[in-house]
């Protein structure tokens, strides 16, 4: 007869307790390293075709060039830029830079010397659509079958901007403007947030007014209008923040700018 272990209810939870632990240390020891700061863009060609350009820019502090080309919108050559971005370990040879993924860029109202610079070997990225590009408007829509709960929506961005960005704003607005036709909630509440409590980047002070905070609000709201949501529906609120957000992709400071859709069924 085969003896096996006894374990007691004591050491099965101690056991418990650092597996718990071990797996949030592991996770502590991921999170990426995020870089902040503010800089003039630099457009580099590449070999790689049309669309293949890189944006790049130089962080004052350390010196170290980076690649924003993955932020959702792009820089404009002559306008400083805010940067906020998570270092990834793909191949800085594609454009020249550390490459920042995921990155948020925000476009400023100060003015810097516009630079284009070629392709010096560099092959930058071939041009490919984006997997959550909208379709046209002449592709029937299927709306989102039951059961219908409570579900939440986020969209960010730009500092100081309620600019609703191409592609990326439209597709979550359209994901929830269908999930709202099929669950017909007793309310949609849109909450948009400013980043009003103020942070130093590259020796400047940070924050926006809640003013824009509203505006964000207003804006996704008209979004949902034209798209036939009732304004009955909607319920708009807006407020500023502690200083803190949750961010899935590790950007809490560039979640700090956003609205949150709730469809309440």
């Amino acid at each position: 007869m085969t003896n096996r272990p006894s374990f007691s209810p004591l050491r099965i939870v101690t056991l418990l307790v650092l597996c718990n632990v071990a797996m949030a240390d592991e996770n502590k020891a991921v999170q990426p390293q995020v870089e902040r700061f503010i800089g003039c863009p630099v457009y580099r060609d590449t070999d790689a075709g049309r669309k293949s350009g890189c944006w790049l820019v130089d962080d004052p502090s350390t010196g170290t060039r980076y690649d924003v080309t993955a932020g959702r919108l792009k820089p404009i050559l002559g306008q400083m830029i805010l940067v906020e971005g998570a270092v990834s370990q793909q191949d800085p040879k594609l454009c020249g830079g550390v490459i920042l993924e995921p990155v948020s860029v925000s476009v400023l109202p100060q003015a810097c010397k516009p630079y284009l610079i070629p392709a010096e070997g560099h092959p930058g990225r071939r041009f490919a659509l984006p997997a959550n590009v909208m379709q046209p408007s002449s592709v029937p829509r299927v709306l989102p079958p039951p059961p219908y709960e409570p579900r939440e929506y986020t969209i960010l961005f730009e500092l100081n901007s309620d600019f609703l960005v191409y592609q990326y704003s439209e597709t979550i607005i359209e994901s929830a403007v269908l999930y709202t036709r099929a669950s017909k909630p007793r309310r949609v509440l849109i909450s948009g947030y400013a980043a009003t409590h103020p942070i130093e980047i590259s020796g400047q002070s940070i924050r926006e007014d809640i003013a824009i905070a509203r505006a964000r609000a207003e804006m996704v709201a008209e979004a949902f209008r034209r798209l036939g949501v009732s304004t009955s529906a909607l319920k708009l609120e807006w407020k500023g923040d502690a200083g803190t957000a949750h961010a899935d992709d590790g950007l809490t400071e560039a979640a700090r700018r956003r609205v949150e859709i709730r469809i309440e069924p």
